[in-house]
């Protein structure tokens, strides 16, 4: 494409230099003089050399410069408001940039063959006689630089550079627009009108759309930009450049909210998007929300995507909907890598596949805070009264059915905070209150993650709170089941505030009595020590399980399930082994031991291996123990 401003611009250059150089080469032509100081009077002549144009021409100059012109040059001189000396800065760099042979002269011109590029020096020097006023300099805060026409660093003898995307508008091409791989929802199809229509309107700022990731903000802000006639463009290009497309009308930048800050855009640079996650905020901008799919929307998203695969999930479409708050991206991902999964076993694609993928599927930084605990119990492997298994079966449904009850019978409504399930498991230790929290997890097919207190606590004034949040958010977006062991470290009761390290110790239970209340999934706390909680998280506390002690008949049936099917035993009675009053943790302990002693001396585990591991337990725990007969006999 030809711009005619441009081509104007540089047939005023090139004429200029060719003046330069001849008045250059009139000067040096000097007849020779004998003598040593010859040369240095020669190249003196050559100080304050100017072109020297007639009165007609700088006449004709001026008219052709100033007529108006549709170009691209053009476009972004009215839109940046340059004047005509920093078009033919513009100009001129082009030039040099596109023309070998004009860059060999502009070298001339310097009398310096590594200088072949256009400097704002020399085009002031080459153009003043025209009456054509070029800055002297190019700062890195001139229009030219701070806009992204040309690149920082010039000065007034470096190299004038255009910007790639100056390059690319002058050449007439437009930039690659942005192909965001996600087609708008049907849910947002208003928000990309009203959206268009604020672009269209060209109102300057920074708008913010804000939700979770893979719910379509770019799709958003691609459809509308394509409606307003602007070409989406990704944050990829530095500021000033992001810049130059908005400000010129033909673009529309689109960058992350963190972002913002440093591009520090206002209404005059022209419109930007910037995609913020939940939470996130811009100063000043005008915030659009893009809430994820509920779960009806859901329910639809889910069944289409396994229709799509000719799946039969009416079973799992509620139970998928109702766990995993995925977004459109998220689910048709979660699909794709259901696919994968089973295309890599060579086996046709199952839903267990696809409820696998939903478990891996997000993305999350939850390993940092906390470990994974995968479960190795079922709730049918549980020695418990028959109570407590019915209250942790109750504490299951609770979370399975919460789509059921939450949003089909209406209590969403009604429960503005509290709708995750908060539960506590209180009792001694060994009594299976951890063994219990991987069988929940197991039952309700989610990971489960112990919280590493070592790497939430921190000394530092509000880093345990971040860490905190950051461990909640985390559990949220992966689906998972929360695990505070020893949880009255962090749940302790509030104290009065005697000194500064008390008020922050309460700021730290304030802080989590208010996010486990907003948390939508589903937290277990462990203690010993239920006692030591801060009364306020009884209100918040779904169910409250008590772990006690097993009696003779429990103990029995621990016993009889300690030892595994592939464990060779020998005169083992069970009611024998219940006598002493021990925890389901100790007989663990002590038949593991049993075990071992047994393989060391290559036997059959026998009663005396067993007695002596007791005997070892017992020790540990700081009781007497009179024999395994005699302990059975009481």
């Amino acid at each position: 494409m030809t711009d005619a401003r441009l081509e104007l611009h540089l047939a005023v250059l090139s004429t200029a230099v060719e003046s330069y150089l001849m008045q250059l080469r009139r000067r040096w032509n000097t007849p020779a003089e004998d003598g040593a100081d010859a040369e240095i009077r020669r190249l003196l002549a050559g100080v304050g050399a100017r072109p020297a144009p007639s009165e007609p021409d700088v006449e004709r100059v001026g008219e052709l410069l100033a007529a108006p012109a549709s170009s691209p040059l053009a476009r972004i001189s009215t839109a940046l408001g340059l004047s005509t000396g920093e078009e033919a800065l513009v100009a001129s760099a082009w030039g040099s940039e596109t023309d070998p042979q004009l860059a060999i002269v502009l070298g001339c011109a310097h009398d310096d063959a590594a200088r072949r590029y256009a400097s704002a020096s020399l085009v002031h020097l080459l153009l003043e006689p025209y009456g054509v006023e070029c800055p002297v300099s190019v700062e890195d805060y001139s229009t030219l630089v701070v806009n992204g026409v040309l690149e920082p660093g010039a000065g007034a003898n470096g190299a004038l550079r255009l910007t790639p995307t100056a390059r690319l508008l002058l050449a007439g091409e437009l930039p690659a627009p942005l192909q965001p791989g996600q087609v708008v929802p049907e849910r947002f199809e208003q928000v990309v009108d009203a959206l268009a229509r604020r672009l269209g309107s060209r109102v300057g700022g920074v708008t913010v759309l804000r939700g979770a990731s893979g719910v379509g903000r770019r799709a958003v802000a691609a459809a509308a930009a394509e409606r307003a006639e602007l070409v989406p463009v990704d944050g990829e290009r530095t500021g000033a450049e992001l810049r130059l497309l908005a400000r010129t009308g033909i673009a529309l930048p689109l960058v992350d909210a963190a972002a913002v800050e440093e591009l520090r855009w206002s209404e005059a640079d022209g419109p930007l998007v910037a995609v913020a996650a939940p939470g996130e905020s811009v100063a000043g901008a005008y915030l659009v929300e893009l809430p994820s799919p509920g779960f009806e929307e859901r329910q639809r998203l889910w069944s289409a995507a396994l229709d799509a695969e000719a799946l039969p999930g009416e079973s799992l479409v509620d139970s998928l909907a109702a766990r995993f708050a995925f977004t459109e991206a998220d689910i048709a991902q979660t699909v794709a890598r259901a696919r994968s999964d089973a295309e890599w076993r060579g086996r046709p694609l199952e839903l267990g596949h696809v409820w696998e993928a939903a478990r891996r599927q997000p993305e999350h930084a939850l390993e940092r805070l906390a470990a994974l605990v995968p479960p190795a119990f079922t709730l049918d492997d549980l020695v418990l009264p028959e109570e407590r298994l019915e209250q942790l079966r109750e504490l299951v449904a609770h979370v399975e059915l919460q789509h059921v009850v939450l949003d089909e019978w209406g209590f969403r409504k009604r429960l503005p905070r509290g709708r995750g399930v908060i539960a506590l498991f209180a009792g001694p230790p060994g009594t299976g209150k951890t063994t219990a929290a991987e069988a929940v997890a197991h039952a309700l097919r989610q990971d489960l993650y112990r919280v590493d207190l070592s790497a939430v606590v921190s000394k530092y004034i509000g880093e345990t709170e971040k860490n905190l949040a950051s461990a909640f958010d985390e559990a949220e977006r992966a689906s998972a089941v929360l695990f505070f062991d020893e949880a009255d470290s962090l749940f302790g009761k509030r104290t009065e505030v005697k000194d500064a390290h008390d008020r922050y110790a309460n700021l730290e239970v304030n802080y989590l009595l208010q996010r486990v209340e907003t948390f939508t999934g589903l937290v277990l706390l462990a203690t010993n020590r239920q006692s030591a909680l801060d009364d306020a998280f009884a209100r918040r506390l779904r169910f409250v399980i008590r772990f006690e002690h097993p009696d003779r008949a429990l103990r029995a049936d621990l016993w009889r399930r300690s030892f595994p099917g592939e464990t060779r035993v020998e005169g083992l009675e069970w009611d024998v082994l219940a006598g002493p009053e021990l925890t389901g943790g100790s007989i663990q302990n002590a038949a593991l031991a049993a075990a071992y002693l047994a393989a060391a001396r290559d036997e059959t585990v026998q009663p005396t291996h067993v007695e002596h591991a007791l005997r070892r337990e017992h020790e540990k725990l700081g009781k007497s123990f009179a024999g395994l007969f005699l302990e059975a006999a009481r």
